[in-house]
This record gives structure tokens, C-alpha cells and sequence, in this order.
């Protein structure tokens, strides 16, 4: 969760609260339903950017056509979360977002959550939450590494965290315990069923976290198993939304050309996009109505997303920092990277997108480069290219075991994890250090600055790449040929060279 600093000017402007609402400025979106007499039905874990500038969006927009008891109750799992939810508290839970067109910035007050809570010192809360009749859906965006598996898509119970909370202790590390204790209490309360959606961009997102759960719960609370079957859904989904870190420019933007203090916004592009599976167990909102596409199988979506977006962002991260930029916008106005991210898409990663019902592939990619190039988002390379083991894993290595499969080409593939290897070794090209923000950054470092050059200490990392890509000569050939040229020639010549 990002923290945004307090301003310590105050200017004529509207400190966000229910009582201050009927004095925002003209024009500005605001919540038409009457938020003290609805009651949360969905329980949200983690409450951050990204789940504000989307889920909390959309639940808010349905408010609005239809009030009803489906506000959000936000829990924030992490210690340091409390300064950011104190934020909320203040506002009433009231946040604005600042959507970000390349010519245009527009601004709506969210009003979906009902309430915020902090885990770590409000755990018993938390669980009489999850247990609470009236919560119907228990929402994640927890991130990759929140859900601790392991190369084989299974629990990985050598983390400490897991083996601290598989004893169900009365301080939970991880949402698997709050969520076994929480369900442990439902069922004393015979509160019924509940859906449990993830919202985090992974492979099969419903089917993993089930799964994942699963094997807690085996470990942890096996007699909650049967229960668990009859009474929780999980149903997969794909969102989208590229949504940067808040940083003190947007609440100056806020208050400077809106007139609202926010001591928390959050900022976004125009763009937003939800596709879900349509299995909820205990009921949901009309999402349709408010434009999530309600489907019966999220697979080919999910797929597109996030093997063309999220792996692209990956891809250009690495190569775009070793070049000199900090901004996506200010690498992307650089046509030696638009190049490169088109042909990585159109010729390595297209092929391995299955038919997606409704959408044109082509007109997809093409916006997909006008997102990334949008310079009121100016999104920061380093947040793109944080947790590069668990992205990579997930949007890029699938694929290229297609690519290897079919005899498609890699090369583009290949380039990109010369990148991340490069980048990997903590110093780039003018020899500053390089901060890795990665659950494996030490590991990585320490195989990177051991053999610099050769590919074959980082496709050798199982948790990552499987088994079998270490022994492909092609994609060992060619990262070994990248390497090469990025500490004889450098990145951006070496980039001409693939290019030309």
C-alpha cells in the first residue's frame, strides 16, 4: 500500500467528509446514495491503489443506479497500512480518484467503502467481518507473492508466514488465516455461503486461490473442508486498469485544479475493464449494469491481459531502465521501444493468445501501446519492474513454452530476459546501483553478479522457469548473445541490432 503524504498548506479548497459533500465543486462526480444507511455485503483484502481506482469504482457506479447493501469493507493486512486507512478514516471512507486521459483529467468521489480496518491491530474485527450475515463476497487484490506458491502452483508451506499461520494462531500473517478463522466463525454463526473472489492477475485466478486455500485449510483446519465445498465459490476474473503510485503532485493536482483535499487519492487512466466468471454463491451486485463483462469462461481474456499487457510492461521495464528512462510515457516516446514492444507482442506473444470472443486482437495491441505512451499516467519503470519473479512466471514464461512448442519465434522473449538479467546484476550502464524489489532480489543478485553473462544461472531457478528451459540451446543461445552485446555495445545498440 502506497503512502501518500499530507500537505502541510492549506488552500481554499474541500477536505473530503458525508457533511462536505453538497459543497464540492461543480461538476465534480460524487455519491447520490445514502451511504450511512447501507451496510457493506462485500469484505475487501488489501485495500490499495489498484482495488480503489477499480472494484471500489465499479461497486461505486452501482451504488449510485441502484443504493443497496453492497458496500465494501476495506481491510488492510499489513502493519505499515495503518497510516493510509487513518487517511480513509478521517473522509469517511470518501476518496477521489483522478482519472488521466493524455488531453484531459476528470475526477469522481468514490463513496463504496463503508469501512476500513486494520488487520494486524484489529484482527478480531476482521474475522467477525468475514463471519458477518451480511457479508456475501470476500474480494482479494493481495498481489502475487501475497498467495505464497511455488513453481508447481502449490502452497508453499517452507514460507514462514505460512508456517505461522497454518497453527491458526491469534495474529495471522497471511489472508489464508484470517480467512480459515473467518470461515471457521461463519459457520458458528451459520452466516451461509460467500463467494471469495480474487481480483489478482494470475493464471486461472478463482481456480488457484481455491486450490491454494485448499491446501491451507488441509494443513490448517481440515474439518472446515466439507463445509467449505458446498458453501464458497470462487470465481475466476480479469481486471484491468493501469492505475501508478499517488504520489504528493496528484493531491497538489487535486487541490490546485479541483478544489478537493484528499489526504489518500488515488490516480488512473481512463481506461478500466472487468471480466468475470458469473459464480456467486451468495448473490452479487448487477455488475452488468455498471459495465463488467459477466461471462462464462474468463480463460481467453485472462489470458490476453495478461500475457500481452502485463508481460509487455514487464519486457519494457528492464529495457527501458537500462536505457536511461524513469517514466513509461518518456520510454515509450522512444521508437526504438515501441518497436520492440509491438514486435515482442505481435510476433512472440500473439501466437499464444487464444480466440477472445469480441475482441480484435489488432485493435487491442494498438491501444495497448496508447496506454502505455500515456503522459498524464507517466507511470514509473521501477514500479513495472518490481516482483520481476513472480511477473515473469506468470505472463511471460507461458508463452514461451508455447513458442518452444510450436518452433514460433523467442527472440524478442529472449531479449527481455537478457534484460531482466542485466538489470538483475544491480549496476546499470553508468555503473549507479540499481534497487531490486523482488521476494527473491537476493537470490537473483547474488546468481546475476556470479555469471553476468550467462543465462543459464538465471533459467536454472525451477520456482521460475520449470524444469525444461534451461536445456533449450536456442533460448540459451540467444539471451547468451544479448548478454554479450549489452556489456560490449550496450543496450540501446544491441536493441538496434534485433531490430535492423
Amino acid at each position: 500500500m502506497t503512502q501518500a503524504s499530507p500537505r502541510a498548506d492549506v488552500k481554499n479548497s474541500i477536505s473530503l467528509s458525508n457533511k462536505n459533500l453538497s459543497q464540492l465543486p461543480a461538476g465534480i462526480r460524487a455519491p447520490s446514495y445514502k451511504r450511512e444507511v447501507l451496510s457493506a455485503g462485500i469484505l475487501h483484502m488489501s485495500v490499495g491503489g489498484f482495488h480503489r481506482s477499480h472494484q471500489a469504482v465499479y461497486v461505486d457506479q452501482f451504488l449510485n443506479q441502484s443504493p443497496s447493501n453492497w458496500m465494501i469493507a476495506g481491510v488492510g493486512l499489513m502493519p505499515q497500512d495503518s497510516t493510509n486507512l487513518n487517511h480513509l478514516r478521517g473522509q469517511d471512507g470518501l476518496y477521489a480518484v483522478l482519472e488521466r486521459a493524455p488531453q484531459k483529467d476528470d475526477v469522481r468521489i468514490v463513496g463504496s467503502m463503508k469501512t476500513v480496518i486494520h488487520a494486524p491491530s484489529e484482527t478480531e474485527t476482521v474475522i467477525n467481518q468475514i463471519a458477518n450475515t451480511d457479508i456475501k463476497i470476500l474480494s482479494l487484490t493481495i498481489t502475487e507473492k501475497g498467495y505464497y506458491y511455488n513453481e508447481h502452483r502449490d502452497l508453499d508451506f517452507s514460507q514462514p508466514n505460512i508456517q505461522h499461520d497454518v497453527s491458526l494462531p491469534v495474529d495471522p500473517k497471511t489472508a489464508y488465516g484470517y480467512i480459515v478463522k473467518g470461515l471457521q466463525q461463519r459457520v458458528v454463526n451459520n452466516a451461509g455461503p460467500i463467494t471469495i473472489m480474487c481480483c489478482d492477475n494470475l493464471p486461472g485466478n478463482g481456480h488457484i486461490t481455491e486450490h491454494l486455500l485448499t491446501q491451507f485449510m488441509q494443513k490448517a483446519a481440515p474439518e472446515l473442508l466439507p463445509w467449505v465445498t458446498k458453501n464458497v465459490s470462487f470465481p475466476n476474473a480479469m481486471v484491468d486498469r493501469i492505475t501508478p503510485v499517488t504520489t504528493p503532485v496528484i493531491q497538489e493536482i487535486l487541490e490546485d485544479k479541483f478544489g478537493i483535499r484528499d489526504e489518500w487519492p488515488v490516480v488512473c487512466e481512463d481506461y478500466i475493464q472487468w471480466i468475470l466468471e458469473d459464480k456467486f454463491i451468495a448473490g452479487r451486485p448487477a455488475f452488468e449494469t455498471v459495465g463488467v463483462q459477466m461471462v462464462s469462461d474468463v480463460e481467453p481474456y485472462e489470458k490476453m491481459k495478461v500475457r500481452l499487457l502485463n508481460g509487455s510492461h514487464s519486457a519494457l521495464s528492464y529495457v527501458s531502465y537500462l536505457m536511461g528512462y524513469s517514466a513509461v510515457d518518456k520510454a515509450m516516446a522512444d521508437p526504438l521501444i515501441v518497436e520492440f514492444v509491438k514486435n515482442y507482442m505481435d510476433h512472440d506473444i500473439t501466437p499464444s493468445v487464444p480466440n477472445v470472443p469480441g475482441i480484435d486482437l489488432t485493435v487491442y495491441k494498438a491501444k495497448l501501446i496508447e496506454r502505455f505512451a500515456n503522459p498524464s499516467i507517466s507511470d514509473q519503470v521501477q514500479r513495472l519492474a518490481e516482483d520481476g519473479s513472480q511477473k515473469i512466471r506468470n505472463a511471460i514464461v507461458p508463452p514461451l513454452e508455447f513458442q518452444i512448442e510450436q518452433g514460433g519465434s523467442m527472440k524478442y522473449i529472449a531479449f527481455a530476459l537478457a534484460g531482466w538479467w542485466r538489470y538483475l546484476n544491480g549496476v546499470d550502464e553508468n555503473q549507479e546501483s540499481i534497487a531490486i524489489k523482488d521476494p527473491m532480489a537476493d537470490i537473483l543478485n547474488d546468481k546475476a553478479r556470479l555469471t553476468p553473462q550467462d543465462p543459464v544461472g538465471l533459467l536454472s531457478i525451477d520456482s521460475i522457469f520449470g524444469k525444461t528451459l534451461v536445456g533449450n540451446a536456442q533460448l540459451v543461445g540467444l539471451m547468451r548473445q544479448y548478454l554479450a552485446d549489452f556489456y560490449r555495445i550496450g543496450v540501446k545498440e544491441t536493441l538496434k541490432n534485433l531490430l535492423t
